[in-house]
């Protein structure tokens, strides 16, 4: 978990340091008195240093669980949808619902206050005749003519209650309903809500010619009242706020049904619902109630509970019933078109989500199944997006793997193989030189591959005889050393026929096995397989060497400086079984080099493409001549690589010497 674990670091170790500190501190100033300054500093920087330790912790715990939480890609899917999609249709659905509250509120409360408004003027319409009867009236009349008025005033205002005061003597009726002093407030204003005792009025005010003559007028504040007032839309209730002994009022939001009349609100003009969406609402109307006793007005909030339809059909009351249908038709649909669209962006970011965690999933199963070595698993491929494609690459990518390794597995195995043939073929080759007295022979060869087709030979025949071969196998390789193999072998069936007689003989002899290996190399090979031979034959007692020299290289001959080139007799061995070979005679004297070479040591290249060639060859034999044989073969070899300026070696190289001692 990170820095969220419970092992202390250097902040943290500091906290507890400093708080030992603070502790120490406290025990104390109660004996040392000037430490307590020291304490409170130490005490500070403790609180710090503990909040900023805290906010670290908070941050390392939030991104552990932001990590942990939002690791599948589903969860990050989910929340990227959150907050570009749902977020803000969120708020912008609020925003809305807020404009069309902040609208319907003030003209909620000037619909109430204008019928308030009005109520009030139809009630000082009617007491304003009164007052003028009043002052006109003896005074011992005028109660009659009060109660008269209440009798018909109260059928148009119910609940209707007047003071009357002219000329200093005052009527109320009903009795005492209205006693005591009016308010002055309340006279300088046209109405004004009233609390006197637990009830609230709405009080208007009507003044006579005479100075001291007034009519005050009331009626309680009742729901049968709001109703009234405004038929249909719902009901206002709540309370009036206290105000303190200095004047000021506070505003009290605990609405309760002070206006009641022994029913439940609910159940007196509460619209009913014109649909199951057409939810109650609750609407705060801010006004002012003026305290009869204390002549202090305070602010109060009355509470009206309504619908919306009933709302929007008071705002709409003067609309023709068309008008009515087309927009509930436009704002159905405009609610139908919404619905829609979020029914399809749900739809969409569902699908989508699935689409890409699927696939993200899918991945991830076949990276485990690659990690266990199963390269042959494939994930599924759905759709034709560019994740599907990503998948189909996951799947290309798995099988070429799979194809590399079976690749990397065949080519181990034919290393392996060639490994094998290399170890074959070296068996092949002389193993030891021959031990007669007059004649240095060593071969060598280096194979450009595992495996080489240039091949050398020789075998003691008896105490004075050798025979030597050496060719090359058109080709290069596994099929090259096969065909090398088998001549090999053809050569040593043929070595039977070389027999102590004269020179004449001892030629034929050799031409004689040549032909006979040209004939069984065609009958065991393809065409294409044929080889280059030299194959010679030295008689110790009389020196010379018979060979007949099928297509090879003509071999050198370096004698006192000068080099020569021994004769071709032939052509290849192994394409045509019918070719026919002769051979020819050298006497080797004392000192006398005979170098046999494959085309490995002249045709190779330098960067510039010039061949190092015989020419080349030749000098450096003139030069090295006096050299054991092994390191005249050796300095020529390296000379070559060195021509062309590669480790690696473009051509088997093979080299034959035989030196006349």
């Amino acid at each position: 978990m990170g820095s969220v674990g419970l092992d202390l670091g250097k902040s943290e170790k500091s906290l507890v340091a400093l708080a030992a500190i603070t502790s120490a501190l406290w025990l104390l100033q109660a004996a040392f008195p000037f430490l307590l300054p020291l304490r409170q500093f130490s005490l500070a920087l403790l609180l710090i240093l503990a909040g900023l330790v805290a906010m670290h912790r908070l941050m390392g715990f939030a991104q552990w669980a932001v990590r942990k939480m939002l690791w599948r890609v589903r969860h990050r899917m989910i929340a990227v949808f959150f907050f570009v999609g749902v977020l803000p249709i969120s708020i912008g659905t609020l925003l809305v619902a807020l404009g069309v509250l902040l609208v319907l509120g003030p003209l909620t409360t000037y619909m109430i206050t204008s019928q308030v408004a009005s109520y009030s003027e139809r009630m000082q319409a009617a007491v304003g005749p009164l007052i003028w009867h009043l002052e006109e009236t003896p005074a011992d009349e005028r109660r009659a003519l009060v109660e008269g008025f209440h009798e018909h005033a109260s059928k148009v205002f119910p609940g209707l209650v007047l003071l009357a005061a002219i000329d200093g003597a005052t009527e109320s009726h009903p009795d005492g309903a209205l006693s005591g002093s009016v308010p002055p407030k309340l006279l300088t204003e046209f109405a004004l809500l009233v609390r006197r005792q637990d009830e609230v009025f709405l009080a208007t005010v009507a003044r006579g010619d005479a100075a001291e003559g007034l009519v005050v007028v009331a009626v309680p504040v009742t729901a049968q009242l709001m109703q009234q007032l405004m038929p249909g839309l719902g009901v206002l209730f709540g309370r009036v706020a206290e105000g303190d002994h200095a004047g000021r009022s506070r505003l009290s939001f605990g609405f309760s049904p002070a206006i009641n009349t022994g029913s439940p609100l609910e159940q007196v003009g509460i619209p009913p619902p014109a649909h199951p969406l057409d939810w109650q609402i609750n609407w705060p109307v801010q006004t002012t109630v003026l305290d009869w006793e204390t002549n202090q007005i305070a602010p109060t909030t009355y509470l009206l509970r309504t619908r919306p339809s009933a709302l929007w059909g008071r705002i709409f009351a003067q609309e023709s019933e068309f008008t009515m249908k087309i927009f509930g038709i436009v704002g159905y649909a405009l609610i139908a078109a919404f619905c829609a669209n979020l029914l399809v962006s749900l739809f969409i970011a569902t699908s989508l989500t699935r689409t890409l965690t699927r696939a993200v999933n899918d991945l991830y199963v076949g990276t485990t199944h690659v990690n266990r070595g199963d390269f042959g698993y494939r994930i599924p491929v759905r759709g034709g997006d560019q994740v599907s494609d990503l998948s189909s690459s996951f799947n290309a990518m798995t099988e070429s793997i799979q194809r590399l390794i079976e690749e990397s597995r065949r080519r181990l195995q034919l290393e392996a193989e060639l490994e094998i043939a290399r170890e074959v073929q070296a068996r092949l080759f002389p193993a030891q030189v021959p031990s007669l007295a007059g004649l240095e022979v060593l071969g060598v060869c280096r194979p450009a591959r595992s495996v080489s087709g240039d091949f050398y030979d020789y075998v003691t025949l008896d105490d004075n005889r050798l025979a030597i071969c050496f060719g090359d196998v058109s080709g290069k390789g596994i099929s090259a050393a096969l065909v090398m193999a088998s001549l090999h072998s053809i050569m040593r069936t043929q070595l039977a026929l070389l027999h102590r007689d004269e020179q004449q003989e001892l030629r034929s002899a050799a031409a004689l096995v040549v032909g006979r290996a040209n004939v069984q190399l065609c009958e065991g090979t393809a065409p294409e397989k044929f080889s280059t031979l030299f194959f010679g034959a030295y008689d110790e007692a009389s020196g010379v060497l018979a060979y007949c020299n099928a297509g090879h290289l003509p071999p050198l001959l370096l004698r006192n400086g000068d080099i020569r080139s021994l004769e071709v007799n032939g052509m290849v061995v192994g394409a045509f079984p019918f070719a026919t070979y002769g051979a020819d005679s050298i006497r080797l004297e004392r000192g006398d080099l005979l170098v046999a070479f494959t085309d490995g040591l002249t045709e190779p290249e330098n960067a510039a493409g010039v061949e190092y060639g015989e020419e080349r060859l030749a000098e450096l034999l003139r030069t090295a001549a006096d050299a054991p044989a092994k390191d005249l073969i050796e300095r020529v070899m390296n000379d070559v690589v060195a021509w062309t300026g590669e480790e690696t070696l473009q051509d088997d190289m093979t080299m034959l010497v035989v030196r006349k001692r």
